[in-house]
């Protein structure tokens, strides 16, 4: 509520301004909550929708799970109105638990960042501005205006990490000690970024087939920080768009640096070690095997990696689950089979990168989550 009202006194009705409440359908009070925001947007004029995570919900890992079906839902909606950017209202507090968190499994610079005051998910920009404000200080705003708010009770159930450490970092000072963290962990690990950044633009060859390749050697000779940087980046462009944890990182760079010629998955990528280089695409048995339906624009954009052009309502597949089709020398195999291939509503099969066809093409986007 605090980000909302600075987000519309900001505005003034200059910019257009949407606010999304989720309702995870994990407490039968929810959706009467997120009415009550309805009809606080109401006497604000703002548009207000509210979001429902349907299905099956986890057993185990919910609120990790609930934050990744929050930010799908949040930026499926921006992506269908055309939002170019989604404010969240993160706070200082919400900051100090993250790093307190993290600093009991990792002590990386990306890891201690905490919570980014920006990011990217699906295409979609995300700002958090408000990392630098306690709940204490968005609360005094709120009765200063006389606006109300609701407390989630999930923030006060202890089955939950989050929740215990929360009730831990009773003393304020603490929370400013943990933010401050962050904040140095932030600036180390932006660097490390443009340094990563740097070296795959110099050293990276990447192709239209969708995958890449590095040099062995001179991947070997980066530090240990920069070549997890490296392969969590690669891993963001050739794969599933889901980031590794550190841990996993090590091992894949501990491997890359033996002696042996052989693959390895992460992340919805597979590596392959070559005397000289090592290669990375998509690992094609992570792609959802249903297939993708072309729209009415002639456009898909297909595993997050490829814009396919075809006839509308055609389909589009992973090369993989075909058979008998004739392997191109100079495409590896691994990749070829994560190639798209368009099914033509005539029982025809063309597979752009193999063959052309008429009104059929496939480019590769690198894409970032």
């Amino acid at each position: 509520m605090a980000l909302l009202r600075l987000a519309e006194q900001w505005a003034q009705h200059r910019i257009k301004i949407s606010v999304l409440t989720v309702d995870h359908g994990l407490r039968p009070e929810a959706a009467a909550e997120a009415a009550k925001v309805a009809e606080w947007c109401a006497l604000l004029d703002l548009e207000h929708q509210t979001l429902r995570w349907e299905g099956t919900k986890p057993k185990t890992g919910l609120q990790a799970k609930a934050r990744i079906a929050r930010y799908d839902l949040l930026s499926a909606w921006c992506k269908a109105n055309s939002v170019t950017y989604l404010l969240t209202g993160h706070t200082m507090d919400d900051q100090a638990e993250t790093v307190l968190m993290r600093q009991q499994r990792t002590d990386t610079a990306e890891s201690l960042a905490g919570i980014w005051e920006t990011t990217v998910w699906h295409g979609v920009k995300v700002f958090r501005p408000l990392l630098g404000q306690s709940r204490a200080d968005l609360r005094a705003l709120l009765t200063s205006l006389g606006q109300p708010w609701i407390d989630d009770p999930s923030n006060s159930d202890r089955r939950f990490e989050r929740v215990r450490v929360r009730q831990a970092l009773a003393e304020e000072g603490k929370r400013v000690e943990l933010a401050d963290i962050a904040v140095k962990a932030g600036r180390a690990a932006r660097a490390l970024a443009v340094d990563a950044e740097q070296w795959i633009n110099s050293q990276l060859t990447s192709y239209p087939e969708g995958f890449g390749a590095v040099p062995r050697s001179g991947f070997c000779e980066l530090d240990a920080a920069l070549q997890r940087r490296v392969l969590q980046h690669l891993l963001l462009i050739y794969g599933a768009g889901n980031r590794a944890e550190p841990g996993e990182l090590d091992y894949l760079a501990k491997w890359i640096m033996g002696q042996g010629i052989s693959r390895r998955t992460l992340g919805g990528a597979m590596l392959a070690c070559r005397q000289s280089s090592v290669l990375i695409g998509r690992e094609w048995a992570r792609i959802p095997p249903d297939p993708a339906v072309v729209s009415d624009s002639g456009e898909i954009l297909w595993d997050g990696r490829f814009l396919v052009q075809a006839p509308p309502q055609a389909q589009v597949v992973p090369v993989g689950l075909l058979r008998g089709v004739a392997r191109r020398e100079e495409i590896p195999g691994f990749v070829q089979q994560s190639l798209p291939a368009v099914l033509t509503g005539d029982g025809g099969v063309i597979i752009p990168h193999l063959a052309a066809g008429p009104g059929v093409s496939a480019k590769f986007i690198r894409h970032l989550r």
